[in-house]
């Protein structure tokens, strides 16, 4: 059984990092490496939530557990809290490794400027604001760029572009909030996963009619090849996993890679490739597109994601159909 022991000094492990005490932070970190039981040489603290392993008290000043391996307390990120300045140094740095270690390049660049300052403000706020609350208000404001473009006009669907994008920035809120603050669930993984189809495709058909003409079922041309490439992808997933985890899809060539860094690695042309198939890049270049006046490009660019997907989708089946009777 492995046993972590924490020996606070002062007062430092009751502070909160991000809306959790240190103590409960280093607890629930040392907990995912393994730890089975934790021990702290402190006075009794109260925790507003289940922790994943157990807890014990014991006398400042007593020895560890035989065994148990000591861990430091006020140390997050590599930061030591001395004082408030490194709180906040840690806090931020704590927040800065919340992003996925496979996201898209306008994440990486451009969103978390904005989706990592706002979930700091969010993350300082009471528990009671989840996750799942934040997906909520993404949904809102994505359904809000739909209704919108769906009037038309240069003024509506630039705006809707810019309410898109604030949707998308809000997509990643949910997530960085979830991983800060160990608040995962499979309902806010559905939830996210789903809402982001919900979303996408609403505003292609609404930006289609805001367009007029046959742009309106183009745009419905579009939105309906994406989602039954969703449909498809969703009930492989769940089949295989138990999960609405899209990053566990697999395309026949992939069948080889394990987790979605082997998929998304940097380094190879593919992920670049994919990349104009990705959320937050395709999201960030319909925005610009509105901005311009360029409405077409949108539903443009989702009928030709749309057309290679199913297109992808049908060898993919083929392909594994041909491996099945061979």
């Amino acid at each position: 059984m492995a046993v972590v022991f924490f020996e606070p000094t002062g007062d430092g492990h009751v502070r909160l990092i991000a809306g959790l005490s240190v103590l409960e932070r280093r607890i629930r970190e040392v907990a995912r490496q393994g730890a089975t039981r934790a021990v702290v040489a402190a006075a009794p603290v109260g925790f507003p939530r289940a922790l994943p392993i157990p807890v014990e008290f014991v006398a400042p000043g007593s020895a560890p557990p035989d065994g148990a391996r000591r861990e430091p307390v006020e140390i997050i990120a590599g930061i030591e809290l001395v004082d408030d300045a490194a709180r906040r140094r840690a806090e931020w740095a704590l927040i800065r490794r919340m992003n996925k270690s496979f996201e898209g390049p306008v994440d990486a660049l451009i969103n978390w400027r904005f989706s990592m300052r706002l979930t700091r403000l969010l993350a300082r706020r009471s528990l009671a604001v989840t996750p799942n609350h934040v997906t909520i208000c993404a949904i809102v404001v994505g359904l809000a760029a739909s209704l919108v473009a769906w009037r038309g006009g240069y003024a509506p669907l630039a705006a809707a572009g810019v309410m898109l994008e604030v949707n998308s920035i809000l997509d990643s809120c949910d997530g960085e909030l979830a991983r800060l603050r160990y608040q995962y669930s499979r309902l806010g993984q559905w939830l996210d996963n789903l809402s982001d189809d919900l979303v996408d495709n609403l505003f292609l058909v609404a930006t289609g009619f805001g367009m007029g003409g046959a742009w309106r079922w183009l745009g419905v041309a579009a939105a309906a090849g994406r989602l039954v490439v969703a449909l498809t992808t969703y009930l492989d997933v769940y089949r295989r996993t138990g999960t609405g985890d899209v990053f566990a899809f697999r395309w026949w060539f992939e069948t080889g890679k394990a987790t979605a860094d082997d998929v998304y690695d940097p380094t190879s042309p593919i992920t670049w490739l994919r990349s104009f198939g990705r959320r937050d890049t395709y999201v960030f270049a319909w925005m610009i597109a509105l901005c311009c006046g360029v409405p077409a490009w949108v539903v443009c660019h989702g009928l030709v994601i749309a057309a290679v997907n199913v297109a992808l989708l049908v060898l993919h089946f083929t392909v594994f159909r041909h491996r099945r009777i061979v």
